[in-house]
C-alpha cells in the first residue's frame, strides 16, 4: 500500500515508518549526548595541580570523563549536555589559589619561576628540550656550576630553584645554568640518557671539575655538593 499525502507519506509505508523511527531515535540521542570540551588552565604551578581538579569535577554530577594534559596545562572533560561551562569553570577557579580556566585550546600556563637577583651568574641553556651538548663543556671555570634540569610542571623543580635564588643572594662563587626539559621524551632528556630518572635532576660541578648528580628535591645534598658554609 502507498500513502497518497504528499511528503514522507508518500513514501511506502515501510520506508515511512523507518524514518520515523530513525528520527525519533536521533531526537532522543541528541537530547542525552554528551559533550566533549577542552580547557585551558592557569595558575598552576605542579602537574598535580591538574589532578586535583579533575578530583573536584569528578564529584560534579554530569562530568563524566576527564583527562588532563601535564605540558599544554590543558583539561579535557566529557560532559553530560546539561552541564555548562560555566559550572566547569567554576570548580577550577574554586579548585586551588589562583587557579582560573578558559574555554579552548591553546591558552594553558603555569606560574612562571621566580626571579634571580641582579647580577648572579644564570643563564638558560634551553626552554624546549632541545640537546645541549656535554655538560662538562659548559662549566664555568672558577666556580661551582649547577645545571638545573626542570619542567615547568614539576613542582619539587620549584622548591630547588627557589633554594638556588637564595644562595646566588648569599654567594657569587655559584653559576646556575637552567635547562628546560620538557618531558622524558624530548632531545635534552635523551640526550641526558639513563641518569636522568626523575624531576628535579641537578648536575653539580665543583671548581676543580667534579661532577656530582642529584636527584629530588634534596637540599641537603645539595648543600653538600656545594660545600655551603
Amino acid at each position: 500500500m502507498v500513502l497518497r499525502s504528499r511528503g514522507l507519506a508518500s513514501l511506502p509505508t515501510r520506508r515511512w515508518i523507518t524514518v520515523l523511527t530513525l528520527g525519533a531515535l536521533l531526537v532522543a540521542a541528541s537530547a542525552h549526548a554528551d559533550r566533549i570540551r577542552v580547557y585551558s588552565i592557569q595558575g598552576l604551578d605542579c602537574g598535580d595541580c591538574g589532578n586535583v581538579i579533575r578530583s573536584t569535577l569528578k564529584r560534579v554530577d554530569g562530568v563524566k570523563r576527564t583527562a588532563f594534559d601535564i605540558q599544554k596545562a590543558e583539561l579535557t572533560v566529557t560532559l553530560a549536555d546539561q552541564v555548562t561551562d560555566e559550572a566547569v569553570l567554576i570548580v577550577i577557579a574554586s579548585s586551588g589559589a589562583g587557579f582560573s580556566g578558559t574555554v579552548g585550546a591553546g591558552q594553558g600556563a603555569y606560574l612562571p619561576f621566580g626571579m634571580y637577583p641582579a647580577g648572579a651568574d644564570v643563564v638558560v641553556l634551553t626552554e624546549n628540550g632541545s640537546v645541549v651538548g656535554p655538560l662538562e663543556r659548559l662549566r664555568v671555570a672558577g666556580k661551582y656550576t649547577v645545571f638545573d634540569v626542570y619542567a615547568d610542571w614539576c613542582g619539587p623543580c620549584r622548591v630547588v630553584d627557589a633554594e638556588l635564588r637564595t644562595l646566588t643572594e648569599q654567594r657569587r662563587d655559584l653559576a646556575i645554568r637552567k635547562l628546560d626539559v620538557v618531558d622524558f621524551k624530548s632531545p635534552l632528556a635523551r640526550e641526558l640518557g639513563a641518569r636522568l630518572k626523575a624531576l628535579p635532576y641537578l648536575v653539580v660541578f665543583s671548581p676543580d671539575g667534579k661532577r656530582t648528580d642529584l636527584v629530588g628535591a634534596n637540599i641537603r645534598q645539595l648543600a653538600s655538593a656545594l660545600r655551603s658554609r
